[in-house]
């Protein structure tokens, strides 16, 4: 009776390693395929460099477009300005 306990206590000692061991296999390879999609995810990534590189360009294209802007705006402005002008003497006159 005592053997067939010995025996049960290793059969489920043995059971229990070899849940314990696909369940480790299961989490590694887990694991694996977490660290290769981080690695594949950093690898198409764009480089510190190139952003501040393409950030630079549309900086200095958004500056220029400001600048013209600004003397479209001024330009009108000015012209606005000489209309109101213009009324202002015919109305008055």
């Amino acid at each position: 009776m005592a053997k067939a306990q010995g025996q049960r206590d290793v059969e489920f000692v043995n059971d229990v390693d070899q849940i314990v061991s696909n369940r480790l296999n299961t989490a590694e390879e887990r694991l694996s395929r977490a660290v290769d999609r981080l690695d594949r995810a950093l690898k198409n990534q764009p480089s510190a460099h190139d952003v501040a590189a393409d950030l630079s360009v549309q900086m200095q294209a958004l500056q220029a477009e400001n600048t013209k802007l600004r003397a479209l705006v001024n330009s009108t402005a000015q012209r606005l300005d000489g209309t109101i002008a213009q009324f202002k003497s015919k109305l008055a006159g």
